[in-house]
């Protein structure tokens, strides 16, 4: 049972070798995002084209985002309390409401799209000012993501008022102050490392919901054809591919430069970027 007002606290230090798993909330919330990428999936399924490829990686930018935002946060700090929940429901109904938009979310929804990414980040931006009240060590990093992530909300917010032009240009000024922000604060992510154990689990849970849309994907597109050997074929390389995808990432790749700096005694932002830039 959470507590009703804990404190977000701060999981590097004495604690940072301890082994950490994702909570049952962090599993839930990821559970909106399989709605999202399923969307997505679907968007680029009705425009298999050079534009479609192009707009489907525009709108999965600002949902792969917020799920990178709010998960390098819990990595950091982490509280049980009401609160946070709250919060994280906050962030649920953003990200649901973005999965509503991507179908039009370059035309017609791009109005819905706008203001619940602004949504998103605003709450994360609160996340982040919560935590830097209640602990003073991690005081500059929170309000350089506070600073930074608000100005990138503001600019979302104010792009759902201006015409489509307009709005693309405030989206990719948002989205670069969004990415720059955290490279800016390199040095203060020194003091402030990544937690080794929690990061690789919570990354492969998202792939394997990607993964996991590759399978869908493929069994609802077999099953509204009747059965044939271009089928069955088709079927077993689509299933192949994902398959093949899930052996390179979790066995080659998955946690290991987060692990392996740790392991070699240089767990730092440097180390790790490749993979982990934030």
């Amino acid at each position: 049972m959470s507590s009703f007002l804990e404190p977000p606290r701060l999981r590097i230090g004495e604690d940072s070798e301890e082994e950490r798993r994702a909570t049952w909330l962090e599993l839930f919330y990821d559970l909106v995002f399989v709605v999202a990428v399923s969307q997505l999936a679907h968007y680029l399924h009705s425009d298999v084209s050079l534009s479609g490829v192009f707009g489907f990686v525009a709108l999965f930018i600002p949902v792969w985002w917020s799920w990178i935002g709010t998960t390098f946060y819990a990595n950091r700090f982490d509280s049980d309390d009401v609160g946070h929940r709250l919060l994280t429901a906050v962030q649920m109904l953003a990200i649901a409401a973005l999965a509503v938009n991507v179908h039009h979310g370059l035309g017609n929804s791009s109005t819905g799209f706008s203001l619940s990414y602004a949504l998103g980040r605003a709450v994360l931006v609160v996340e982040y000012i919560r935590a830097g009240w209640h602990i003073p060590t991690a005081r500059p990093l929170t309000t350089r993501y506070a600073i930074g992530f608000a100005i990138a909300a503001t600019l979302w917010a104010i792009s759902a008022f201006v015409p489509i032009f307009w709005r693309n240009v405030l989206w990719s000024l948002g989205l670069f102050i969004d990415f720059t922000t955290p490279l800016l604060a390199r040095k203060l992510l020194l003091e402030i490392p990544l937690h080794s154990s929690h990061l690789p689990e919570r990354f492969g849970l998202f792939t394997m919901i990607v993964l996991g849309e590759a399978v869908i994907a493929v069994v609802n597109s077999v099953s509204e054809h009747s059965w044939d050997v271009l089928t069955v074929i088709s079927a077993v390389f689509g299933l192949s591919i994902a398959f093949s995808l899930w052996w390179v990432y979790f066995d080659n790749l998955g946690g290991t430069p987060i692990q392996r700096a740790r392991t070699e005694g240089r767990t730092t932002i440097f180390n790790i970027w490749p993979i982990y830039p934030w």
